[in-house]
């Protein structure tokens, strides 16, 4: 099956699907874009937002966080005194989403949350747009004990307290706890930051632990702890290395056989899945409440099936059927 009757199948539709209303007159729309940080994935999500928002000529104003939660907050309140007529916001807290829909709510601009996983509260979001980050974790658990049963792993992460990866590691020790086939030697935070992912390499065989597989939790940490590896001639001799979000970098490692696995996905798609979500809302249409992201595991084997990275005008015009399927 293709990626994008995946992309349909993988959504969970909770509100009932309307009509879209008659267009906006005399007013420019305006929309804001939160950004977490500088990290490749965030840009390409942006971009995605930004190709999409040009398609339907709506202005937007983008923000970076900076891995900052005040700053954060400060962008909200920012996007809110301009009187937007919309926000997506990409956080990096839960808590810091929740606050976010309940200053939108109380100033009545709608607002749609990506990859955030908001926590529980009052305040309420168009739509949240994410990844099923707990079957994330279990796909990988399942990765290893299939093909490394017995061998022992270690899992370079990103920000732990951000609600994605906490999920992602439930689902991780989780599932690796019930198979029984692999033991989990330590979790490590390198906060999304290939320096910090490389520290900790080295850290790991300085240490002289026994590990032989390897989860990096993004393909820019994973790159530098490929480096490390090899310069320490041990790259696939014995350590191996997984990862997910099949970046165009990460796929050329898949193809030379550094990088032996990752999970595919799309944050420029995921860019106009959030900008039409957002859209369709402004303009009167009932849209999901939750837009779950499909996820591919990529090997050498398959590794002509990952879905780009960048948005372009098919990846836009395959969104817009996907949001006419809801209507069926």
């Amino acid at each position: 099956m293709r990626f994008w009757k995946w992309f349909v199948l993988a959504i969970i539709v909770v509100s009932t699907l309307g009509v879209l209303s008659s267009v906006v007159q005399g007013k420019q729309l305006v929309f804001g874009y939160i950004m977490p940080g500088s990290d490749p994935w965030y840009a390409y999500a942006r971009d995605g937002f930004l190709l999409a928002a040009q398609k339907r000529g709506v202005n937007v104003i983008v923000l970076n966080s900076d891995y900052d939660q005040q700053k954060e907050l400060a962008n909200i309140e920012d996007l809110i005194t301009k009187k937007v007529d919309g926000i997506n916001l990409f956080s990096f807290n839960p808590d810091g989403a929740q606050i976010a829909a309940q200053k939108c709510n109380a100033a009545g601009i709608p607002l749609t949350v990506e990859m955030s996983h908001i926590a529980e509260g009052p305040g309420k979001v168009v739509c949240d747009i994410e990844f099923d980050w707990v079957r994330l974790g279990e796909m990988i658990a399942e990765y290893i004990a299939e093909h490394y049963p017995g061998e022992k792993v270690l899992e370079i992460t990103g920000l732990i307290g951000q609600g994605p990866i906490d999920m992602l590691l439930s689902g991780l020790t989780g599932k690796m706890k019930e198979l029984g086939k692999n033991e989990l030697i330590g979790i490590h935070p390198a906060d999304y930051n290939r320096e910090k992912a490389m520290n900790v390499m080295q850290n790991m065989l300085q240490s002289g632990q026994e590990f032989t597989v390897v989860h990096v939790s993004n393909e820019d940490m994973a790159m530098g702890v490929l480096q490390v590896l090899k310069d320490a001639g041990k790259l696939n001799n014995p350590i191996k290395v997984i990862s997910n979000n099949g970046s165009p970098e990460g796929l050329e490692a898949i193809k030379n056989g550094e990088l032996q696995a990752t999970v595919s996905t799309s944050p420029g798609v995921e860019g106009v899945v959030c900008f039409e979500a957002l859209y369709r809302h402004v303009m009167g249409e009932k849209v999901p409440e939750k837009i779950l992201i499909p996820m591919i595991w990529i090997t050498k084997e398959n590794v002509d099936q990952a879905v780009a990275w960048k948005a372009d005008e098919k990846a836009i015009e395959l969104v817009y059927q996907t949001f006419e399927e809801f209507k069926k």
